[in-house]
C-alpha cells in the first residue's frame, strides 16, 4: 500500500513538472523573431555607388535586436539584379547558404521564419520594358500587357513562398525611381509604376501577405533616391523603408515584450 501512495506521488510530481515545462515552452518559444530577408538589389543593400551596405533588412534586424527579440537574420539568400524566376529557382531548388559557418537551405530558413520580407519585381520589370536605357513608350504596342507578365512571374514566386512559409510575408510594393534624375522620364513612368503596384497588391493580399505601400513617401522624399540615372535607394531610403517594415509590424510582435 505505501509503494503504491509512493508511486501515486511520483506520478503526480512527474506530471506537474511535465505541465509546467509545457506551460514555460509555450510562453517562451515565440519570443524570438527568425527573420529572413529575401529578393533583388534592395533586399541586398546596394548603395546608388554600386556597393553593398546596410539594406531595409538590416535596419529592421537592428531594431529587433535593440529589442532583444531577434533570434536570426540573414539576408544572404538575396541578390543584386534578381528577377522572381531568380528566387523562384533558389526555392524549388532549395539552395544552400553558410551563415557563421553553418549550412542553411531556403526552405529550412523559410519553415523557421517568423518574418519573411520580398523586394522582387523591379528587375523583371525593368528589364522587359528596358527602362532606363532608350526607353519609348510608344515602341510598345500595350505596355500594361508587360507589366501583366511581370506581375505573373511574382504571383508564382509568391505561391511557391507561401507554401514554404505560413508566417508573416511583407512584399514591397515599387516606386519610382527617377523622380530626381529626369522629370520628363519620371512622369513617363508613373502610370505603369502605378499600375504595377495595384496588380501587385492584389497577388499579395491572395496570398495573405501583407503588402508594403512605398511608392507615395519616395515621391515626397527627394533624399530618399540619388540625381542620376540610378535606381538604387541612398542610406535615408534604406530606413525608411525598414520604418514602413517596423511600422507595420511594431504592435504584431513586440507589443508585449
Amino acid at each position: 500500500m505505501k509503494n503504491l501512495k509512493r508511486r501515486y506521488k511520483v506520478l503526480i510530481g512527474f506530471l506537474i513538472t511535465s505541465v509546467i515545462l509545457l506551460f514555460i515552452f509555450l510562453i517562451t518559444r515565440d519570443k524570438k523573431i527568425y527573420y529572413l530577408s529575401l529578393g533583388d538589389s534592395l533586399a541586398a543593400g546596394q548603395t546608388p555607388y554600386n556597393t553593398i551596405s546596410n539594406s531595409y533588412g538590416d535596419y529592421v534586424a537592428e531594431y529587433f535586436k535593440d529589442k532583444e527579440v531577434l533570434e536570426f537574420y540573414t539576408k544572404k539568400f538575396a541578390k543584386s539584379g534578381y528577377r522572381s524566376i531568380d528566387l523562384l529557382n533558389d526555392i524549388k531548388s532549395n539552395k544552400e547558404i553558410k551563415v557563421d559557418g553553418k549550412k542553411i537551405t531556403i526552405k529550412n530558413a523559410l519553415i523557421k521564419a517568423d518574418l519573411v520580407t520580398v523586394s522582387i519585381g523591379a528587375n523583371d520589370l525593368f528589364y522587359k520594358l528596358n527602362i532606363g536605357n532608350e526607353f519609348d513608350m510608344n515602341e510598345f504596342d500595350d505596355v500594361y500587357s508587360y507589366v501583366d507578365e511581370t506581375i505573373l512571374d511574382v504571383d508564382k514566386l509568391l505561391y511557391e513562398l507561401r507554401k514554404c512559409c505560413k508566417e508573416q510575408i511583407m512584399v514591397f510594393g515599387f516606386y519610382n525611381p527617377f523622380t530626381n534624375f529626369s522629370s520628363s522620364l519620371a512622369n513617363m513612368v508613373e502610370p505603369i509604376i502605378v499600375y504595377a503596384n495595384g496588380k501587385m497588391e492584389n497577388i499579395v493580399k491572395k496570398y495573405d501577405m501583407t503588402y508594403v505601400d512605398i511608392h507615395d513617401m519616395f515621391l515626397a522624399n527627394d533624399n530618399y533616391l540619388p540625381d542620376t540615372l540610378e535606381i538604387h535607394p541612398t542610406k535615408d531610403g534604406y530606413k525608411a523603408m525598414s520604418k514602413a517594415i517596423i511600422k507595420l509590424i511594431d504592435e504584431k510582435y513586440l507589443q508585449n515584450n
